[in-house]
């Protein structure tokens, strides 16, 4: 494992979660929430906990990262797509399947939380083999 590009991957992974993860839920899953908001924290109240959800992102990026660089092939972007394919459906749709079996939450979450993680979970495993890769050989000097 190349220690440097494992932690400046899993660093990249984890500044990508934090954005998308608000664009996903803040923005683009916000007017689904407002039809069931009961079933979440109040706002005032969600605030306290943003240090927990950090750490899960922190950790679910090193670990994410760790993991790919365990199976690593060198085979690209290809690799990176295929992990990030292979990630999202563990996650995505079994916890989702999960969630939608044990808590309230509609059925509309369920769609949009395993459509949405799958494409997240993709482009994480691209943006980690684009930063994983080996570097080039240097061409050898002429002289």
């Amino acid at each position: 494992m190349n220690v440097s590009r494992y932690v400046w991957g899993s660093i990249v992974v984890f500044v990508y979660l934090v954005i998308v993860e608000w664009l996903f839920h803040g923005v683009i899953m916000s007017g689904f929430y407002n039809d069931a908001i009961q079933l979440l924290r109040p706002e005032t109240e969600a605030s306290g906990y943003t240090i927990w959800m950090l750490l899960g992102f922190l950790i679910l990026a090193f670990g994410f990262s760790f993991i790919y660089t365990k199976g690593y092939e060198g085979k690209g972007l290809l690799e990176g797509l295929r992990y990030g394919l292979y990630v999202g459906f563990a996650f995505s749709v079994s916890s989702s399947l999960i969630f939608y079996a044990v808590f309230p939450f509609p059925a509309s979450w369920i769609i949009g939380w395993i459509i949405g993680y799958l494409v997240i979970m993709i482009i994480a495993g691209l943006i980690l083999a684009a930063i994983y890769k080996p570097r080039p050989a240097a061409a050898p000097s002429q002289g």
